[in-house]
């Protein structure tokens, strides 16, 4: 099998976060070409994707429905794979969440079309990749448990096949029914390969479990070389990146490392094309932009392609400060080469990072323990007393004997990130020395002590009630714009998963929700929105799922758009809609007319003309509202089968008819011949956009309503005509 990393993995090795794409119709723009060239599936969620996507003002939810809804939607790619990344109890985040959280983030991926979720831990621990039960026991999704690969040369005892032969068994055992070797420091050797998925296959194979590599091309030519390896092997899927975004940081290409696997040229060339028009013909990639050399530097140290150019940053901001501390250092030699080289600043770092690592008890270098490390050795060099000491204080300890940052070290230090577990039939720990811990637990600016109990059991259990406190609170801030960017249960996810913001009293959410609005302006019609007030709050969620509809299905007709049931968009955003309706500020308005009206029938005088007419308007506001009249869940889910049953032309043009009532019973509410002949329902819609048949005449007053209606009509399936046109260019 091939499946394309070049939307989730690809992004997040190469690019900075503003360079990312999140639009639903480039996503399926790419799926359809990766299906067309014979991929199998694509990476489409997870990661760090889920924090950027938020930070840009974009759900990530909103994008997974939008795609997965057009793939099941094209039966020439129905059985395309959509698979995502999860960092176990971390979830999407940097710390362990409770297991509820975990939880109800996994059922609304899965809910939202998500296939295969590739499970990985920092450390292989397998405590922070326990399963929930209703995930474990779900149907047809892919568990894919992730060996996080790793390589010590000066330790080549410590990981071994064996080792990753063990807790491939301890994977399966916990309910997974895939493996992948997930190799993201460029360590993989084809001689290794050749021993290692070998004694993998001898567990695999009899059980059918797919064993899958993902393997990082930051050293080109020794990945490549594994990767052609592994296929000699006969492994069950490879994964690539393709076009503009392939190689660096991120991965082969497939004519890189299998050509022979490339089904129909034409149609794999044609992929290249698409990604150089989303991305450009040459994206501003960071991975690029480090020297071939400090890349060789880092790569054989085992540093993460993604997190060299942090690496290389942050050195340079601390450059200065390194070289003094070893020119003033009386542990200088010659062997430390020209000090005012870069190359030997990065030689320096590595020498640290590697004293860092034994400490730490030689973890594997992977998101976050990889950047945790890192910025400890930087810290190290940086700002300690003596980092060219062997002393811990002296390396640790700055002049003042406080703490260096980073914090999290201390952390990974004393447990709170996992347990390096061997694996072995003792169940031992390879952590960190005593000496270490008992240094650690003295000095840290957190002032916390090894813990006792593993990380998974500490739960607090409020993560999830605090989250939905804060979106309940957006969304009587925000009402149905908060709606429209992403459901209540949605919200609560992201809270619960929020970003760190830079500062403590900014709310992430609502900066999303504030960009995602300032972006859905271009969903009103020639940027106007004239229809009624809200128009964007519901178009917005629609054209995102239409763009994507069309990016895989070209024959689609841009005139019949109007005329779909709002089931054919899928019943993920019939939902969210149908949340969005009923808070949308025109049933505020209505009210108020209501109470106008109840007061007009409150005189004595009323003319019986008057009477009638103040009856249809009554009715037809009740006949066109299609929110449930009791908050009872049998009546939401009623009135739901029935909004999921009328047309996009109906939903529009009946709050259109609602505000016209609005705007013009002030004025025509004493001449009912102008305003109400009869009750107006959402079945009438359809008629009223139509030309009157041959031999009725229609009242002045229906020609009236039916010119009204038929110019909206005309207007949203224009605006519908040119965006298509837009969605297949």
């Amino acid at each position: 099998m091939l499946i394309n990393l070049t939307l989730r993995d690809g992004q997040q090795s190469t690019l900075d976060a503003a360079d990312w794409i999140f639009e639903p119709r480039d996503f399926a723009k790419v799926i359809a070409a990766s299906a067309k060239a014979g991929f199998d599936g694509a990476e489409i969620a997870g990661g760090q994707s889920f924090q950027i996507a938020i930070g840009r003002g974009y759900n990530p939810f909103t994008i997974l429905s939008a795609v997965s809804h057009a793939v099941k939607s094209s039966p020439q790619i129905d059985h395309f794979e959509l698979q995502m990344l999860f960092r176990g109890a971390n979830a999407l985040g940097f710390r362990h969440y409770d297991k509820d959280v975990v939880e109800i983030t996994l059922k609304e991926f899965v809910k939202h079309g998500i296939t295969k979720i590739r499970f990985f831990d920092a450390l292989n621990d397998i405590e922070n990749l326990e399963l929930p039960e209703s995930i474990k026991n779900a149907q047809g999704i892919v568990l894919e448990g992730a060996i996080c690969f790793c390589h010590y040369a000066d330790a080549p005892a410590r990981y071994t096949d064996d080792y990753f032969c063990s807790y491939t068994r301890t994977l399966l055992d916990a309910g997974y029914n895939a493996i992948a070797i997930k190799d993201m420091s460029g360590q993989l050797t084809a001689e290794r390969i050749a021993t290692l998925v070998p004694a993998l296959q001898e567990i695999l194979k009899p059980a059918n479990i797919p064993l899958t590599l993902h393997c990082h091309s930051t050293n080109a030519e020794k990945s490549q070389a594994a990767i052609a390896k592994a296929t000699e092997y006969q492994i069950h899927a490879i994964e690539t990146c393709e076009g503009v975004i392939a190689g660096g940081s991120a991965h082969h290409a497939l004519s890189a490392v299998a050509p022979s696997m490339i089904k129909d040229h034409p149609s794999y060339r044609h992929l290249s094309d698409v990604i150089s028009r989303i991305w450009g013909n040459h994206p501003d990639r960071k991975d690029i932009a480090i020297p071939q050399d400090l890349k060789e530097q880092l790569c054989a140290a085992g540093v993460p392609g993604g997190a060299m150019p942090f690496v290389i940053q942050d050195l340079k901001q601390q450059e200065s400060a390194i070289r003094a501390k070893h020119q003033s250092s009386n542990k200088t030699s010659d062997e430390d080469g020209d000090l005012y080289d870069f190359s030997t600043i990065v030689d320096l770092f590595i020498r640290e990072l590697k004293r860092v690592c034994q400490d730490a008890g030689l973890p594997l270098l992977v998101t976050p323990t990889a950047d945790i490390c890192c910025k400890q050795a930087i810290a190290n060099l940086a700002i300690s007393n003596d980092p060219f000491a062997d002393t811990l204080a002296d390396r640790y300890l700055n002049r003042s004997g406080q703490p260096n940052p980073d914090p999290r070290f201390a952390k990974l230090i004393l447990g709170y990130y996992g347990d390096l577990k061997s694996y072995d039939t003792d169940g031992s720990i390879n952590g960190a020395s005593p000496e270490v811990i008992q240094f650690f637990e003295t000095n840290n600016a957190l002032q916390l002590k090894k813990t006792d109990v593993h990380p998974s059991q500490h739960a607090k259990g409020g993560d999830l009630r605090e989250a939905q406190q804060s979106a309940w609170q957006l969304i009587q801030k925000y009402g149905a714009e908060a709606l429209s960017y992403a459901t209540f249960d949605q919200l609560t996810i992201l809270y619960a998963l929020k970003p760190a913001s830079a500062m403590q009293s900014a709310d992430p959410i609502a900066k999303a929700v504030d960009t995602y609005v300032q972006r859905a302006e271009r969903a009103k019609i020639d940027g106007r929105g004239r229809t009624f007030p809200g128009y964007k709050t519901m178009m917005q969620p629609i054209l995102a799922q239409l763009s994507s509809m069309f990016a895989l299905n070209p024959n689609l007709i841009a005139q019949d758009i109007p005329e779909f049931q709002l089931e054919k968009l899928g019943g993920n955003l019939c939902s969210q809609l149908f949340e969005t309706y009923i808070d949308l500020p025109i049933w505020t308005s209505v009210t108020a007319l209501r109470n106008h009206l109840s007061k007009l029938l409150s005189s004595e005088h009323i003319s019986p003309e008057l009477l009638e007419a103040v009856g249809h308007v009554s009715e037809s506001l009740t006949q066109l509202d299609l929110r449930p009249t009791q908050h009872e869940k049998s009546n939401v889910s009623d009135s739901l089968m029935r909004f999921e049953k009328i047309t996009i032309a109906e939903l529009f043009n009946g709050l259109a008819l609602i505000q016209s009532y609005l705007n013009d019973v002030a004025k025509y509410a004493t001449d009912p011949k102008h305003y109400a002949q009869r009750i107006i329902g959402i079945s009438d819609l359809s008629h009223l956009t139509k030309p009157a048949s041959r031999g009725k005449s229609p009242s002045a007053w229906e020609t009236l309503l039916q010119q009204s209606i038929t110019g909206k009509y005309l207007r949203l399936e224009a605006d519908f005509q040119r965006r298509a046109e837009n969605w297949r260019g």
